[in-house]
């Protein structure tokens, strides 16, 4: 068997078995690839999402930090029960240093709201327009909550002063919160 004379037909048929095994092995390769860059840009799609959100946490945890230190703050200006007597000597203070006569200071029924209790006074003042602006403005100044509700004015024209009705509230924490 003569070989030589052949040699071209078995060089281009190993090539060509050569060619197409590269081009086999390749062909997935290429496919490999491919998949392997989708992936990669998904995941740095997922990264930059993730990145956002670990951003927006950062702001969350100090937006919630900030917020439990501003409920601390008022938490701290609700009196608890046994101080109730002391708000009504706040109030009376506020009176005294503001020229302000009190006819009447009138506890009310205490309403229960979902964390929280009011407690409701009814005041009735006797004194000059002045004098009642400095009671209000002395009744912001203890470090316990005192809220104006509500007040009518009416001019004394005898002795030229005003007399006032004005409803006064605190509030405590409902127990469940001052469990907490």
């Amino acid at each position: 068997m003569n070989l030589e004379k052949y040699w071209p037909l078995i060089f281009i048929a190993w090539c060509g078995v050569i060619i197409l095994f590269f081009y086999m092995v390749m062909t997935s390769q290429y496919q490999i690839i491919d998949t392997l860059g989708d992936q990669k840009k998904t995941l740095q799609n997922q990264i930059t999402v993730l990145r956002k959100k670990v951003g927006n946490l950062e702001q969350l945890q100090f937006r919630l930090e900030s917020l439990k230190a501003t409920a601390f703050v008022l938490e701290n200006r609700l009196p608890e029960e046994k101080e109730i007597p002391n708000l009504l000597i706040t109030v009376e203070d506020a009176a005294f240093l503001s020229e302000t006569e009190i006819q009447s200071l009138i506890p009310q029924a205490l309403v229960s709201n979902e964390g929280y209790i009011e407690v409701p006074f009814s005041a009735n003042l006797k004194s000059s327009y002045y004098s009642i602006l400095y009671f209000m403005n002395y009744l912001r100044r203890p470090p316990r909550l005192i809220q104006v509700k509500d007040f009518n004015f009416k001019k004394d024209k005898a002795e030229g002063t005003f007399l006032v009705q004005m409803n006064l509230s605190t509030y405590l924490l409902a127990n469940e919160g001052r469990n907490q």
